[in-house]
Order: C-alpha cells, then structure tokens, then sequence
C-alpha cells in the first residue's frame, strides 16, 4: 500500500476490522481496511469499541467471500480513488449510538402514556428486544439488588462483544426492563460470568458472526424448582415458562445494554433467529436415568448451576412407536446427519461443532431402563450419525484455485485429488467424537426428539449459589 505520514492507529482488532491492518499501522505504516456496503456500521462501531476510533476504510458494495473473481477486480478498481484518499488524509470515526445511559425522566397524560413515552424512546436507541420494556426506577432497581449478596458496585466481569463493564447495578437495571424478579437475578448473574470464561476471540465470534449462533442457558440443581423454572414444555409461551423467558430476556438485554451487541452494528446476522431472544431451560433431573449435566461436568448435585450452550438452530425429530433402546436412539443419529462437518477444528477439543440432544422423560426411561448410560448413549448416537464427506463438505470448494484449501488443516488437503464419487464412498462421523454431544433430559412425555446444532465452543458453567442473597463472599 502507498505510504503517508498520517500516525499509527495503536489499539487492538476488533472482528470486522482488519488484523493486516492494525498489523501493518503497529509498523508505521498507513493501511485502509475495505468493507462491504453492509457492514460498514459494525466497521466503525467495532473500531470504536476496540480502541481504534480513527479507522481509516473505503465501501464497496459487496462481500467477498461468495464473489467470482471478475467481480472481485471491477469493485477493488472502482474504489482505488477512496483507497489513495484514506491512505492520505484523517477521517473521525462515525458515532451511530448512544454513548452512555443517563437518569432520566418521563411524563405523560397518564402513567401508562409515560411508559409508552419511555418505551418509544428506548427502542429508538436499540435499548429493547422489540417487547415492552418495564421501567427501571430507583425503587425497582433496589428491589432486585435484594435478589444477590454483591454489591451494586461490584463489577461482576465485561461482557462480549463490546466488553462493557458488567456492574450488577447495570444487569439489576436490564432485569428490571425484562420483568425479571429478584430471585432470578443470581442465575443472570452466573449466566454472564460463564459466558465471560469463553476465550475473548471465541465469544467475539460467537456473537458477531453473520451466522444465526445464539445462546442456550440450561440451569441444573436447586435453585430452578425453587424458582419456577420449567423442565418440561421449556421453549415455548406462556405462564409456565415465565421464569425461563425473563431470565433468557434479562440476558439478552445486557448482552445489548452492556456487552453493546446491537444488530446491524454488534451483531451481523444475515438471517437472524427467534432463538436470540435466549432460550433458558432446566434439565428434568428427578426424570432423567442419567446423571445430571452439572455432575457430568464435575458438579455436586446439590449445586445449582448455569450452563451457556452454543446453538445454531433446532430440529424436531417425532418418534412414533419405537419402544427398544437402540431403535430410539438410531432415530436421534439419523437425524444429527445435517449440516456440514467441521474439518478446521478436528483436533481441538474446545472448538468444534457439537450437537445438543434433548429427550424427554418417556424415550430416556426406556433408554436408561435398557442399561445403556449417558456414555452409552452418546457413544451409540455417535457411530450411526454418519454422512459422506460430499455433503458434509458441499460448503467447502476442494477443486479450483488454491485459496480454496484456505480453510483446511493441511492433513485434509489430500481430499482435493477426490472426485465427487471417491468422496460420496467416504463416510465419516458428522461430529469428531462422542464426547461432542450434549445429551439433556428435557421436556414433557412422548417420544419428540429436539436437536439443536451446537458449538463452537465448549458448555461454559458457573455455580449459581455464590452470588445468591445471603452467600458468603
């Protein structure tokens, strides 16, 4: 790139902006990061937040990845002009938000005018999730710090992508707009902190990727019969999942009012998911044949504990008559044959794609009841989920140019020789091992399957009971 005498950009790299970059400014040398119409906010929002408020960039309108080469060349020539320009002069970064939440006041004819008032302003800042939002006042704020034994003060950890300071006045004042009450508050609580011992890189991606990733809280132990969080129909509407929606809320919201994690900015989603409002569930213990998948985890029983999951959707498999361990669990692998395989990741053991199992009471008890262990289970489902390495990796070009292998460990590159015949006759497991698996024992009784893709990260938990009123710091 040309040279100029514009400073270094110094601070660290946020996802959307470029690592070659902020690589070749550390160096002394100017750099522009090019990006794609799209994603221009998140660019300017993510340099904000990561330290690099003079991020030099030009648009252009479309996003590599997917581009065929002639295409690729026009846009990179039309926008040269921009790119001599941004090597050569400053440019302040845009600020597209709210800066900082101040006290605030708001009238109306009546107190339900001043709530609408309240609520139109704060959706107009990306405050809520789209439902009405309850207002955080002084008494209620208070009310639900009475829920915990910290401080208000305390800063409980910096939540992803933005890392914004979580205070537990600012997740108390979220609880309080989502409808949560103070005995919910140390699950919110937990569910953050689990969320902030994910490796930083990992939970950037997670929760910036263009893709539909979006988190899953199952709570174990105690605490969720003694709060009313339900086991049993556990996604769906309603009165008896109220407990499970306003903790899911309550997180969602300080993922955005904290962590900064506002769409279009924060959060590129092409397609977006229902399942980003988060789903919090509890594992139907007194149910299940297995251990629960806190102990699995190296828990006590008696603990109650939180689980951040990765998910990346959710299929509904039905079971109509079959009443033998194996046939149960044959019907769950041939349903986990979906999507691709994870080659990239193969030997690691905290990234990967995994797979999130939920059987109900009446499939589990025959399964249990036929000898095989949660081990067993897993590791049956595990050698019948099979698919050929064609489909599995119809996502990913062997044959080509060499940027095509980019994407692969070099011990895969030998598949680029194969034809499309030699790699249908290759079938292999659609997830690395049977430990991959999260087996849950959730829902009501019948024979109906949830299967949710997971990952990309392994199940992160934190113990509930420390932050719980009268816990001992």
């Amino acid at each position: 790139m040309a040279s100029s005498s514009r400073r270094p950009i110094e601070g660290p790299v946020a996802r959307g902006v470029s690592t070659a970059q902020c690589s070749i400014e550390k160096l002394g040398r100017p750099a522009v990061t090019i990006v794609s119409g799209r994603l221009e906010g998140d660019a300017v929002e993510s340099a904000r937040v990561f330290g690099m408020p003079e991020l030099q960039y030009v648009v252009v309108p479309w996003i590599y990845r997917n581009l065929d080469p002639e295409r690729v060349v026009a846009q990179t020539d039309a926008a040269m002009d921009d790119i001599v320009r941004e090597l050569t002069t400053l440019r302040s970064a845009k600020n597209r938000r709210v800066e900082t939440a101040k006290r605030e006041r708001f009238e109306g004819d009546s107190q339900l005018d001043a709530l609408a008032r309240m609520n139109e302003e704060f959706l107009l800042r990306d405050w809520g999730d789209g439902y009405p939002l309850l207002p955080p006042t002084d008494e209620a704020v208070e009310r639900m710090l009475t829920g915990t034994c910290l401080a208000p003060d305390h800063v409980l950890c910096d939540v992803a992508p933005g890392w914004g300071l979580a205070t537990v006045e600012k997740v108390a004042i979220n609880a309080v707009m989502a409808g949560a009450k103070p005995e919910q508050l140390p699950v919110i609580l937990a569910a953050l902190k689990a969320l902030a011992k994910l490796d930083p890189e990992m939970a950037r991606f997670f929760l910036m990727s263009t893709g539909s990733h979006a988190s899953l809280l199952l709570v174990n132990g105690p605490i969720a019969k003694e709060i009313g969080i339900n086991a049993h129909a556990a996604m769906g509407p309603g009165r008896d999942n109220q407990t499970n929606l306003m903790i899911g809320r309550s997180y969602t919201l300080c993922l955005k009012n904290i962590g900064q994690w506002y769409p279009g900015l924060m959060d590129m989603d092409t397609l977006g998911s229902v399942r980003k409002f988060t789903v919090c569930v509890a594992e139907n213990e007194e149910a299940s044949p297995w251990e629960p998948f806190h102990v699995e985890k190296g828990f006590r029983r008696e603990e109650s504990v939180v689980t951040l999951m990765g998910t990346r959707g959710e299929i509904d498999v039905p079971d109509q008559g079959n009443t033998t361990p194996e046939g149960l669990l044959k019907n769950i692998a041939f349903n986990c044959t979906f999507g691709q395989k994870d080659l990239r990741h193969s030997a690691d053991p905290d990234i990967g794609r995994r797979i999130i199992l939920m059987v109900p009471p009446d499939p589990a008890r025959v399964i249990g009841e036929g000898g095989i262990s949660k081990v067993g289970a897993k590791e049956f489902i595990h050698f019948h989920a099979r698919k050929s390495l064609l489909h599995s990796l119809a996502f990913m070009p062997l044959r080509g140019s060499k940027g095509d292998l980019r994407w692969l460990p070099r011990q895969w590159h030998w598949l680029r020789d194969l034809s499309d015949k030699e790699l249908d006759a290759i079938v292999e497991p659609v997830v690395e091992r049977a430990d991959r698996y999260d087996l849950l024992c959730v829902g009501a009784d019948r024979a109906k399957f949830q299967i949710m893709p997971g990952g990309p990260f392994s199940p992160s938990s934190e113990n509930i009971d420390q932050y719980r009123a009268g816990a001992r710091q």
